[in-house]
């Protein structure tokens, strides 16, 4: 079993969660998969495949969401429906984090798409125009 990908590994754990398979139990067989391939320095790539192999099969997308200040509730469900109507994701989970050197606005990241809409990148990019 030494020969199994990340990859196949990740398309293995969407496909039982899909099945409706527990996700305790799919996290189970999947960490001793994992420390039987010898990959457990990969689990952090491993968990962004399953990600994206669930983003690619239209399930769920987990967006990273970069902003300067708390996001407020009704922001925070406008930009789940914006990130599903953008993605065709049945469903969207937003991992927040604040960082106020972004200035305003907004950085989404899914693991497929990013979009910058950042008053620091604006001006990145003026200042990139402007050399």
């Amino acid at each position: 079993m030494n020969k199994v990908s990340r990859r196949s590994l990740a398309r293995w754990s969407a496909v039982q969660l899909l099945a409706g398979k527990s996700a305790r139990s799919v996290a189970k067989h999947l960490a001793a998969a994992v420390v039987e391939t010898d990959k457990v320095d990969d689990i952090e790539f491993l968990l962004g495949d399953i990600a994206a192999e669930l983003e690619a099969r239209h399930e769920l997308v987990v967006a990273q969401v970069i902003s300067s200040s708390m996001l407020t509730p009704q922001l925070r469900l406008a930009l789940k429906d914006q990130v599903k109507k953008t993605t065709g994701a049945k469903a969207v989970l937003l991992q927040e984090s604040v960082d106020r050197s972004v200035i305003g606005g907004l950085r989404v990241e899914t693991s497929n798409c990013v979009w910058d809409h950042t008053v620091a990148r604006k001006l990145a990019d003026l200042k990139e125009t402007l050399s």
